[in-house]
């Protein structure tokens, strides 16, 4: 309807100009036919038409005359010599004359329309309802402004609200979507994605209805222009081969990673909306530096804790236990000759100090978040399994592992995972048969658990209300340290998980 496009005072004068037209030239009817963005046309006003034409589109099978004026830019005057010129004209019933009407800039947004029956229009009335035209486009022009600064004004408050709700305990996902919501509310894009920049190969960390052939590989023609984007750390739009007008907005601080917010647009946007978007770009950049400051603080507060529990579990039990094994040797060399029963009493407390000292200084190598051995890892993988281990299960147990050292987070991770799901399997898989692999790659650690269980339907992780928070846990575990979480199972035929997480090249062997 007209009412979405103009105010009430605009289509008053739409009407009003109208009017005048009609009563300036002499003629009894008349039309305003203007255009929408995609160059269809529509009755924006008129006198002697039914009030349903008013707002509604022109349709026709063959050109009609305001299409053929808007197309053209030229007037056109229907007199007998033309009247069968167009399709719809084969009798003529009046004169009329269809004028263009353009902006400043010579773009035709409109067709003025006039009708009447006594006598046709001549040349000369051109010139003078043309500057009627002028008007209107003037009109047109400034509601376009007034509904531009609108749409700003609107977006503005929306994006300031969007920004306003995040915290620095939030995550960077959380600011990549208030940043889609607000690319999406300025410019109607419905399409985002968000890239992590490294230095092998930029990677998917966010998306919305990404289309799934538009991985980064796909952007590689536009490479240079994105290069530039990012060096120079502005906002470009590109036309891309897929059809596809592709927003580029760089994400790129000193205090957090760089990234990449690719949007798929509608229409290009204009220098107003380029401004709008810098502001989101500065309150994103701000937001994902709030959180990384605070990751940071709050590692650093961790890291600190833990050297105080180490420096506290050194000083205090740790030679405690030292000295204890320090003394308990001493004794066994002056009962050398005593009951041997007292003997094994005392090389059984000795052992018992002995792997406590040891389970101390493994504390603290946690606690200091410090690379443990294979052999450690091995240790803790045998704990993990013997505490879960019942006479009416059967398991197999592979370990191959061939690094230097394990990294804390790799190795936390993996045991974490081994002892979540090995509880799972105790609860609900009522399996006989447990089969347990951890290997290493050059390139990654691999681990692998299968089961011969009730198995069930992997889909229902991704359910909302879905209650296996333990299993969304471990995958995000897996995803924060950029591995895969693969589970293959189905009701009735037991469940598999498949664990990879990389591992720092300078510690393979």
């Amino acid at each position: 309807m007209v009412e979405h496009i103009f105010s009430g005072s605009e289509i008053k004068t739409l009407e009003s100009i109208t009017d005048n037209a009609i009563k300036l030239s002499g003629a009894q009817t008349g039309s305003l036919v203007l255009a929408h963005s995609d160059g269809s046309l529509f009755i924006a006003a008129g006198q002697g038409l039914r009030d349903e034409y008013i707002g509604a589109p022109i349709k026709s099978n063959e050109e009609s005359v305001s299409e053929h004026v808007f197309k053209t830019g030229e007037p056109l005057i229907i007199e007998d010599r033309n009247y069968s010129q167009f399709s719809r004209r084969r009798k003529r019933e009046d004169y009329s004359i269809s004028l263009p009407i353009k902006k400043s800039d010579g773009a035709v947004v409109g067709v003025l329309n006039l009708n009447r029956t006594d006598y046709p229009f001549r040349e000369e009335d051109v010139s003078q309802l043309e500057i009627l035209t002028v008007n209107i486009a003037i009109i047109l022009e400034e509601n376009n402004m007034r509904r531009s600064r609108e749409r700003i004004i609107v977006a503005l408050s929306e994006i300031v609200g969007f920004f306003a709700s995040l915290f620095c305990t939030d995550a960077s996902n959380d600011v990549f979507e208030k940043i889609f919501y607000s690319v999406k509310t300025l410019t109607g894009a419905r399409k985002a994605a968000v890239f992590k920049l490294s230095k092998k190969r930029p990677y998917l960390v966010f998306e919305k209805d990404w289309p799934k052939q538009l991985r980064w590989q796909a952007l590689s023609e536009v490479n240079d222009q994105i290069q530039e984007c990012m060096e120079q750390k502005k906002i470009i739009t590109i036309e891309h081969s897929s059809q596809n007008l592709f927003l580029f907005i760089p994400l790129i601080s000193e205090n957090h990673s760089p990234y990449l917010f690719v949007g798929v647009l509608r229409e290009p946007i204009t220098i107003i909306d380029y401004l709008v978007l810098s502001a989101v770009v500065n309150m994103g950049n701000a937001t994902l530096e709030n959180i990384t400051l605070y990751q940071k603080s709050r590692r650093l507060a961790q890291e600190r804790e833990r050297n105080r529990l180490a420096r506290e579990l050194h000083d205090g039990l740790t030679q405690i236990m030292v000295a204890t094994q320090i003394y308990l040797h001493l004794l066994g060399k002056n009962l050398e000759n005593t009951d041997p029963n007292i003997l094994a009493i005392l090389q059984k407390v000795q052992s018992l100090n002995k792997l406590g000292l040891e389970e101390s200084r493994f504390i603290l190598s946690e606690l200091k978040g410090k690379p443990i051995t294979p052999l450690q890892f091995r240790e803790r993988i045998d704990e993990a399994i013997n505490l879960f281990a019942t006479p009416d299960k059967e398991i197999k147990f592979e370990y191959k592992v061939d690094v230097k050292e394990i990294p804390y987070q790799v190795y936390q991770t993996v045991l974490k995972i081994l002892q979540e799901t090995l509880s799972n399997i105790q609860k609900h898989a009522q399996a006989q048969k447990v089969t347990i692999c951890i290997t290493n790659s050059t390139q990654q650690m691999i681990f692998s658990i299968e089961d011969d269980g009730v198995g069930f339907d992997p889909q229902i992780l991704e359910e909302k209300e879905s209650d296996h928070f333990g299993l969304k846990n471990l995958k995000e575990r897996v995803r924060v340290l950029r591995g895969k979480f693969d589970i293959n199972s189905q009701p009735g035929w037991g469940t598999k998980i498949m664990v990879k997480v990389p591992l720092p090249r300078e510690i393979a062997v």
